[in-house]
């Protein structure tokens, strides 16, 4: 037992950007296995290198029976095996394998399927295969922010707002019924004829009032200022002939008339009806 934490421990130390350790047992679950995560106990990725290989069983048969055992992995290339190691227990006494296989730090990439191998008569218990590794970090800078080569990664996109892409804009925008809106417009059109015309009632009805006003005042201003003047002057004047000779002599001066504003009023529709109005 002390032999195995002796041999063990170096592969749990820390330097720089390696990491060194040991998996679990690949052969736990059968004498095949992949050399995967879930396998061997440890995150399979890029920086891992397989440093050795650790394996024990025990054999079961008869000293006369041929019997070998070989614990190998096949090479992921497909050519060959990356390592294989063989015992040969024909004519010989079982005894428990403990061994300790070095290797040069080989990628991860590189093995293939493991599996414990046997021909013969006999039978294995008690297999266990575990691989020694180192962890380099900063073989790919990008693991660790603290490796040299480490480029930080860039930031998000910033994402744009469209308001085009809205929901919310694209339901408002949204084509309504046209049978709806041309509705909608006859009745503003229909309403705006109607306040026209209280509009055109009301300044009919404040001219009438302001003429019927005007009109008593006048009467009235006329009627007393008759009373204050003596018509007897008049009354008594005396014409000395039969034929009254006008001295004042208009001449006509070809007065026309202006055009222009009569276009102008002829243009707009509420003068029109307030002439229409007054000549009913």
């Amino acid at each position: 037992m002390a032999l195995w934490v002796l041999l063990l421990l170096p592969f749990c130390s820390f330097s720089y950007s390696y990491t060194f350790g040991y998996t679990g047992n690949a052969a736990q679950g059968g004498n095949s296995w992949g050399m995967t995560t879930p396998v061997l106990g440890v995150t399979v990725q890029e920086g891992l290198d397989i440093s050795g290989v650790i394996y024990t069983y025990n054999p079961i048969k008869e000293v006369s029976d041929d019997f070998t055992v070989t614990v190998q992995n096949e090479n992921a290339a497909g050519d060959g095996y990356i390592f294989q190691d063989t015992e040969d227990f024909s004519g010989k006494h079982p005894i428990r394998i403990r061994k300790v296989l070095q290797l040069p730090y080989v990628p991860i990439e590189s093995f293939g399927q493991g599996s414990i191998a046997t021909t013969g008569v006999g039978t294995l218990k008690d297999e266990s295969v575990i691989y020694m590794y180192r962890f380099d970090a900063c073989r790919n800078p990008q693991n660790d922010p603290s490796c040299p080569d480490y480029i930080p990664p860039l930031p998000p996109p910033i994402k744009i707002y469209d308001a085009l892409d809205d929901d919310s804009v694209k339901l408002a925008s949204k084509e309504t019924d046209k049978e709806l809106i041309d509705d909608d417009e006859d009745n503003k059109q229909s309403n705006e004829e109607e306040e026209d015309k209280d509009r055109l009632e009301t300044m009919l009805g404040i001219a009438s009032n302001a003429f019927t006003l005007a009109d008593g005042v006048t009467q009235s201003s006329l009627i007393n200022t008759m009373n204050s003047v003596n018509m007897d002057t008049y009354y008594l004047a005396r014409i000395p002939s039969k034929v009254y000779r006008e001295p004042l002599v208009l001449k006509d001066q070809g007065i026309s008339d202006n055009r222009k504003v009569l276009r102008s009023l002829s243009n707009d529709r509420l003068h029109q009806t307030m002439i229409e109005e007054q000549y009913k």
